[in-house]
């Protein structure tokens, strides 16, 4: 496997007792998981330790994920994506319940990633239905999306809702109004928050300053398509 980080040729396996990454790139040293599965994945991946994915979260020490979907008899890769770590935020991970009294580890408590939640543009297709996407592609898509790394995890649950929201509309053309619309929604999500709609309107100006949606006028926006967004992010 190629870095889709760097372009590099080639990724290092790392020791298979270490926690929490698989690959390593030899050339810009970014880190990767792998999360795999015989058949389709669910609405949510399995992961380890909540308390532990919560502290790496917040000190931004998690790695890239690769998912990987394969079918097993015939030893064959039906899709891979890669999501940015920039992409995780709190919101995506789910709290399991702790492991009953009897259970080996007793009051463990683990953590599924809600990886549908995450926008489009934050899953990353390398392999799709067989088909190998081209790695320049690839890598030009990955570099599209790198304007959200900076972005403080705090703030970075809301603008990853927004651009989820935005998403699920369906549509290129989009109103405020529309937005307005998943209002409950996103103060589901963000309970302590109680001006969401000023969330929103602030959280669309940082999708346009980014050039993930453009601002048409009198409360109207198109979101960017993907060519546009790579054509940006190589000038």
């Amino acid at each position: 496997m190629y870095c889709v980080m760097c372009g590099a040729l080639h990724l290092n396996a790392l020791k298979n007792n270490k926690p929490v990454a698989d690959l390593q790139c030899p050339h810009c040293h970014n880190v990767f998981e792998l999360k795999s599965h015989n058949g389709p994945f669910g609405s949510v991946i399995t992961d380890g330790a909540y308390d532990t994915m919560m502290a790496r979260l917040a000190d931004d020490h998690n790695p890239h994920l690769f998912v990987m979907e394969y079918r097993r008899p015939e030893y064959m890769v039906e899709n891979l994506w890669l999501i940015p770590k920039y992409f995780f935020t709190p919101e995506i991970i789910i709290k399991r319940k702790p492991l009953g009294q009897n259970a080996r580890r007793a009051g463990w408590t683990g953590c599924n990633i809600a990886w549908k939640n995450i926008p489009s543009k934050g899953i990353i297709p390398v392999i799709s239905q067989q088909e190998v996407i081209d790695s320049q592609l690839v890598c030009e898509r990955v570099s599209a999306t790198a304007a959200l790394a900076a972005t403080k995890i705090n703030s970075r649950g809301w603008l990853m809702d927004v651009l989820y929201c935005v998403e699920q509309l369906g549509r290129e053309q989009f109103s405020l109004q529309d937005v307005y619309g998943y209002t409950d929604y996103l103060q589901e999500r963000h309970q302590d928050n109680h001006n969401v709609q000023p969330k929103i309107r602030q959280q669309l100006q940082i999708l346009r300053d980014k050039g993930y949606v453009e601002f048409l006028g009198r409360g109207e926006y198109r979101l960017r398509d993907e060519k546009g967004m790579v054509e940006k992010s190589v000038l």
